[in-house]
């Protein structure tokens, strides 16, 4: 990804890296931040994984990442989403994530993932062609398995 092109104030804070592990596809691109965008991200970066992400308040240097807005199509043109790259969606928000998923759908990438908060989200964020993951189910299935 080259950030030359970007703004100052969306330039990354680090370069981006090759692709991810054997057996991994592309790169991946957390749009979104807020604390789960962030630990997504920087799981996926300790992993070894090639990723980047794209938020309006990005301010770390632990992860690459531009600060933009990711329901702005030139700001994920710009971030290098692609037909082979995986977006995961992680806003706060149901709609703004289906919002997004729709946008880089339709113009970037093949492969969506999206978090919802709401379990009765996830048949909508489904049938809209997208892989929804309910943050909420995920937590509370953990929680049961560990007691």
């Amino acid at each position: 990804m080259n950030h030359d092109n970007l703004p100052p104030d969306t330039r990354s804070s680090r370069p981006s890296r090759p692709s991810g592990p054997p057996g991994s596809e592309g790169e991946y691109f957390v749009l979104g931040g807020g604390q789960m965008g962030e630990t997504i991200a920087k799981r996926l970066d300790a992993s070894g994984y090639a990723v980047l992400i794209v938020d309006p308040s990005y301010d770390t240097a632990e992860i690459p990442g531009i600060q933009g807005d990711p329901t702005d199509p030139a700001v994920l043109d710009e971030a290098g989403l692609s037909k082979d790259t995986t977006a995961i969606v992680a806003t706060r928000s149901d709609r703004r994530n289906l919002l997004i998923a729709q946008l880089v759908r339709a113009h970037f990438s093949s492969r969506v993932v999206v978090l919802a908060n709401n379990p009765d989200r996830t048949t909508a964020i489904a049938d809209a062609g997208h892989e929804p993951i309910c943050v909420t189910t995920a937590c509370s299935d953990r929680i049961v398995t560990i007691l």
